[in-house]
């Protein structure tokens, strides 16, 4: 797909697009403290709009070696996590502090001195692909408590995302589009998985974990005949793979030129469908936000279908909650067989913990997320306040804080 003329163009940014609402002046009452907000962070690859960071932006986090073969980043030195807490900060100072922390930072004891803690970038999925099984476990430990720890987001909600099959079946149910699968469910049996592909009729064909499965980590592809020819490679994926049980059998999707297809990818914040970016499926410069047209709202109106799914699971203290960020990504594939000219599919879901390609979006993302976050710790905290969780301060205070934001911002949306 060619690069739309309107994204190739620097375009300048109005804040505008995302002001906050305008804060009536309503003092903190004196003795109640701040409500304190952990953000884990550690996204090198996500950066914000140029020109848009905080000036006190700490130097400490500044990602400085962003370019070149050796590059422990991407993109320039101010990124998207940091920057959405200190914006949490600047919205409200006398009634926020932020506790910034890298994944190798997390235990209970540290969760356990804030109300709430979000986790932007640290989770344990991403402490295993960094080959890091002690801090993944002790990642996990504070995942599950959930709640209890004020870790956001909640584990069934997480444990149903890193498990694909979870919500790919219920988006089958719920008759939304998906590439046709076949369910590995209790470990890989490579002779049965090779002859259910050859009664599918399938000429190419991958196979990747279902369970924790990002950036290509652990897949297997090629076109069945070979493996029909061969089947060793495929048995010793089986014997490589012992102790997983989840698998996703998938056709190879291609363009009808033999690449890989191509995505949309739909940006929900606060529960609202926010913005939409189209990332090319073989280059990794071809970013840029979808532009406006028939393809932009099929792919808009089939991820709202996907994430009524998400908000099915979406939960705190046990009660329905908007999540603060997912992605829903929609494969494209030009098909002149169909009247638009294209077929789509949901390809994937994923939480906050993803990147956010805040420089193709239509306004300044921190901005935003810094008042979703706001918006999300009015709600989730309402909520552990009348369960009455433990917390670093005084439950009557936090509410009193919490009264302040109310009568300053109205009610928080629901």
């Amino acid at each position: 797909m060619k690069r739309p003329a309107a994204a190739r163009k620097s375009k300048a940014v109005a804040r505008t697009k995302a002001a906050a609402p305008k804060a009536k002046k309503v003092p903190v009452p004196a003795g109640v403290g701040k409500i304190r907000i952990g953000i884990i962070h550690g996204k090198v690859f996500d950066p914000i709009k140029v020109g848009t960071h905080d000036k006190k932006y700490p130097e400490k986090f500044k990602i400085k070696n962003n370019t070149g073969p050796n590059a422990d980043g991407w993109g320039g030195q101010y990124h998207a996590d940091v920057s959405t807490g200190l914006k949490i900060n600047r919205l409200h100072p006398d009634v926020f502090d932020i506790d910034f922390m890298k994944m190798e930072d997390v235990s209970r004891a540290r969760l356990e001195k804030n109300h709430l803690t979000f986790n932007f970038w640290g989770d344990m999925s991403i402490a295993l692909m960094n080959g890091k099984p002690d801090l993944a476990r002790k990642i996990m430990d504070v995942q599950k408590r959930g709640e209890a720890c004020g870790h956001y987001p909640g584990w069934n909600y997480y444990e149903w995302i890193l498990h694909k099959p979870r919500y790919m079946k219920q988006c089958m149910q719920a008759g939304i589009p998906m590439i046709p699968t076949i369910f590995v469910d209790n470990g890989f049996d490579a002779k049965k998985v090779l002859k259910q592909i050859v009664a599918k009729g399938w000429d190419k064909f991958l196979v990747k974990p279902g369970y924790m499965s990002f950036f290509g980590v652990g897949v297997i592809n090629g076109k069945t005949q070979d493996f029909v020819d061969n089947i060793e490679p495929l048995l010793q994926y089986e014997k490589e793979n012992k102790k997983m049980k989840e698998f996703l059998v998938q056709p190879y999707v291609l363009k009808p030129n033999g690449k890989v297809f191509d995505e949309i990818r739909n940006f929900f914040v606060d529960g609202e469908w926010a913005y939409s970016v189209y990332t090319d499926g073989t280059d990794y410069e071809g970013f840029w936000e979808q532009p406006q047209g028939a393809l932009k709202e099929a792919c808009k109106k089939m991820a709202i279908r996907a994430y009524e799914q998400v908000k099915k699971v979406a939960k705190w203290e046990g009660k329905p909650v908007d999540t603060l960020l997912n992605r829903i990504d929609i494969g494209v594939v030009p098909d002149k067989s169909k009247k638009e000219g294209w077929r789509i599919f949901v390809n994937e879901i994923e939480p906050q913990m993803t990147t956010w390609l805040g420089r193709y979006c239509p306004f300044v993302i921190q901005d935003r997320m810094g008042q979703a976050c706001v918006n999300q710790a009015r709600k989730l905290l309402r909520l552990s306040v009348a369960k009455g969780r433990k917390m670093p301060t005084k439950r009557e205070h936090v509410a009193q804080l919490l009264d302040v934001l109310d009568q300053r911002l109205g009610p928080a949306k629901a």
